[in-house]
């Protein structure tokens, strides 16, 4: 996948730096500027960037695709492959994305059910192409990153004389800031969520009543949002309990069965590169001072850009806890123990 989207990418970068259309950089094409990275470096810029980390994929791929056949050609030594591998996937699951995937992600499903009961908006589009372009590039990021830790990890283990322990070794002290790392982020989206709940009752908390009127019958979106949040860090307490490994007694048809591994730590992952992504823009409009260009409220209106700061974070510790429980697992450690 990483290489396939490297090849992508390679292809569709100089195409749209020699003028094509569909360039998600170009102002013409995502009209929302200044949230996107690729729309604050303008179409050219843009289509130069993605060129360039398509052609750093094909390197990167080309090397490990050696270096696993033993091939006597390095185009790229271990230690430099792993550091813009890593660096790679950061850029494109966390840095270039803006809040608008983490909001498509999480209005789909609410319109999907405004939609059955015939109440859905006419004039709502969560996945315009410059979202969707987002969409590619995290599941490209999260593709790279697989593919690095994997890369890097054969190499251990071939280096080790007992992988296995080393995983069990790993999984130990994983386990001693795993819970840590849960508790974050169980803790952070409750935040948001009393401040959204605040406005859905009317309650203007941490703003001024003008903004809250402004936003009308928006205040329900963002209790929806907040709602999916609260669910969110209830089901990031499995990553910590017994019910994260072992489906529980009243989950007829599964019960006492574990659970997949990829059931708890994909969705983990693709949530914690979503969530880093939206408040990396949001801090980054904070500093730039042009929050309130794009969203309403002003410096005043505290709650409305406080929460989503500490959305790194979030992102961050829900990243580390979704490893720790993958490290457990793979180890065969159960919940609770190191």
């Amino acid at each position: 996948m990483a290489a396939a989207w490297s090849l992508a990418y390679l292809g569709l970068g100089i195409a749209w730096w020699a003028g094509a259309a569909g360039n998600p950089a170009d102002p013409s094409v995502d009209d929302a500027v200044g949230l996107s990275l690729l729309t604050v470096w303008g179409a050219t810029t843009g289509a130069a960037m993605l060129t360039a980390v398509g052609g750093l994929g094909l390197v990167l791929a080309a090397t490990m695709v050696a270096r696993r056949r033993r091939v006597p050609i390095a185009l790229l030594p271990p230690r430099m492959t792993t550091v813009l591998g890593i660096a790679l996937a950061v850029a494109l699951a966390v840095l270039l994305p803006d809040f608008r995937l983490i909001a498509a992600i999480a209005y789909t499903p609410i319109l999907l059910v405004l939609t059955l009961f015939g109440g859905a908006p006419g004039d709502v589009t969560l996945w315009p192409w410059p979202v969707v372009n987002m969409a590619v590039l995290s599941l490209a990021g999260l593709a790279w990153f697989v593919a690095v830790v994997e890369d890097a990890g054969r190499r251990r283990w071939e280096a080790a004389d007992d992988g296995r322990d080393r995983i069990g070794h790993m999984s130990g002290v994983a386990a001693r800031w795993g819970r840590r790392a849960t508790g974050l982020a169980v803790v952070l989206p409750l935040g948001y969520a009393v401040t959204r709940y605040a406005w859905a009752l009317g309650i203007p908390l941490g703003v001024s009543p003008e903004l809250l009127d402004e936003l009308g019958k928006g205040v329900y979106a963002g209790a929806g949002l907040a709602t999916l949040g609260v669910l969110g860090a209830v089901l990031t307490l499995g990553l910590v309990q017994q019910w994260g490994e072992v489906f529980p007694r009243w989950m007829i048809g599964v019960r006492g069965r574990p659970v997949p591994v990829g059931l708890a730590v994909v969705p983990a992952s693709i949530v914690s590169v979503v969530v880093t992504s939206a408040g990396l823009m949001f801090v980054r409009l904070g500093i730039t001072g042009r929050f309130a260009e794009n969203f309403p409220g002003g410096t005043s209106d505290v709650a409305a850009w406080l929460p989503e700061m500490f959305w790194p974070l979030w992102g961050a510790a829900l990243a580390a806890a979704t490893y720790a429980y993958w490290l457990r697992r793979r180890a065969g450690a159960p919940a609770g123990r190191s």
